[in-house]
């Protein structure tokens, strides 16, 4: 009796396991792979395990609510990664990085001979992680990318003022500063805006996709100066010059801000860090001399 049953148990493991692989495979056969002809090349760690991506982000467009889609496709617009990945495959890198990290918080937990519960525990406790990483890591970038706008803005705003003083019209002037200004998110932010101007795009409606793309105050404030300014048919290039020494010396005044938080923000560390030591170097021999004289006498 006792053999019927395992040989049942067995048979019905067995099935299951093929039922899954078959699915599995029907899944596979069933995914696309997505079109990147007109994207931005993978990093290398995303290379990778790109396949598995490729078919989960298929099934993903399926299953995932469109709300969630445009929420990521926002976020991936704002930290510049729109030509990198789109809203589905960064979802899919979520799932991927989801079960590489419970994976490996399974196995170091197994490599530490920890009980069922706690093994159970570090798996879920690396899935959470593992899905809100990629997420992380997405607002960090965006971060550093306004950072790199706000140390950029001064100086492309000076070269857009000298060529509209030298006679250039706004475009013209765009155009010289993307070519031969410094690299970054910026300019590649400008060099897109001039490709959609020569496919037909007015200059003002340009303009205000750079800001709805950046999101950034102070490209929203700039846009919307020109944008006055050219309704108003003032001089575009005073108007550029007012708004460069605006932002010059807001620069400047975030410097001094920094700069006074610095002694604040180097407390914790003073106390954590540096204070411990100081006192185990000072009353270290104290200590010792003291505990030598008390065992003389």
């Amino acid at each position: 009796m006792r053999q019927l049953i395992l040989l049942l148990i067995i048979f019905l493991c067995a099935t299951t396991g093929v039922v899954l692989l078959l699915y599995v495979i029907a899944l596979i056969r069933k995914a696309r792979p997505s079109e990147r002809t007109h994207m931005d090349p993978l990093p290398i760690a995303l290379r990778v395990v790109w396949p598995a991506i490729n078919i989960l982000q298929f099934h993903v467009s399926e299953i995932m609510p469109t709300s969630m889609l445009v929420k990521r496709k926002r976020q991936l617009q704002l930290a510049g990664l729109e030509f990198v990945l789109r809203a589905e495959e960064f979802i899919a890198v979520q799932i991927v990085s989801m079960l590489i990290v419970g994976g490996l918080g399974l196995w170091t937990a197994g490599m530490l001979n920890a009980v069922a519960g706690t093994k159970v525990w570090i798996m879920l406790l690396g899935c959470v992680l593992g899905w809100f990483y990629p997420v992380m890591w997405m607002r960090d970038r965006r971060k550093r990318r306004d950072k790199d706008i706000l140390r950029t803005l001064p100086g492309y705003l000076d070269m857009i003022t000298l060529c509209c003083q030298a006679g250039l019209s706004l475009t013209g002037a765009i155009a010289q500063a993307v070519q031969k200004g410094p690299k970054g998110a910026l300019g590649e932010e400008f060099d897109r805006m001039m490709r959609e101007m020569r496919t037909g795009a007015s200059r003002m409606d340009a303009l205000n996709a750079l800001a709805d793309r950046l999101d950034n105050r102070h490209i929203k404030s700039l846009v919307s100066n020109l944008t006055q300014a050219e309704s108003l048919g003032a001089s575009l290039a005073d108007t550029l010059s007012a708004i460069s020494d605006q932002r010059r010396t807001e620069r400047f005044q975030h410097a001094e801000k920094l700069a006074m938080e610095a002694p604040v923000k180097m407390i914790g560390p003073l106390v954590i860090f540096i204070f411990p030591v100081t006192f185990i170097i000072i009353f270290f021999p104290l200590v010792m001399e003291f505990l030598a004289s008390t065992r003389t006498n």
